[in-house]
């Protein structure tokens, strides 16, 4: 019998007011009580937000959070938001590395892929040379593995990438905070 993956679309126009007010607490609430299957997507309306709050729901729970403001057509976002969701490409993703030592790999949890969406992953690794990365996850309810391989070299023509995967650390610690 396996555990079968559904979406929670949650909508709210601003902080919390009524019932459990302290952010720590419905984090801690939902990560005891929601299923690990669950998906929530979280929208946030209007211009008092807790995108913090909001932002961390979403994906520690493989969702995505989309924030609208006062005079946006709703409309057209929840469309373009559904027909997302609506074709999931692939889920339950997880990454493994030979050749090299990885770690601070970001975001720790990986989220579900759709179509027309992209996935960016940064860490850091030790070593140089043929490796292999290896992408797991699940398409139609069937287990698949995409295996892309190359050479790490230390030493990349791209300044931005140390830059991303600075900032990805930062984001990550500070939520530890």
């Amino acid at each position: 019998g396996g555990k079968r993956a559904f979406s929670v679309v949650f909508m709210t126009d601003g902080q919390p007011t009524i019932g459990e007010t302290d952010p720590k607490r419905i984090l801690g609430f939902l990560k005891k009580r929601a299923p690990e299957t669950a998906r929530i997507f979280v929208w946030g309306v209007g211009n008092e937000v807790n995108t913090h709050l909001l932002d961390t729901i979403a994906k520690s729970h493989r969702g995505d959070s989309y924030y609208v403001l006062p005079g946006e057509d709703i409309e057209v976002a929840m469309s373009t938001f559904y027909d997302k969701i609506a074709s999931p490409v692939l889920t339950d993703l997880s990454l493994s590395f030979t050749g090299v030592r990885v770690r601070d790999v970001y975001p720790r949890q990986l989220p579900d892929l759709f179509a027309g969406s992209q996935l960016v992953v940064t860490g850091s690794f030790e070593g140089e040379g043929p490796g292999a990365i290896r992408l797991k996850g699940t398409v139609n309810g069937k287990a698949t593995e995409l295996v892309y391989e190359g050479n790490f070299r230390r030493h990349q023509k791209n300044p931005h990438v140390p830059r991303l995967w600075a900032k990805r650390k930062i984001g990550f610690l500070l939520d530890q905070i």
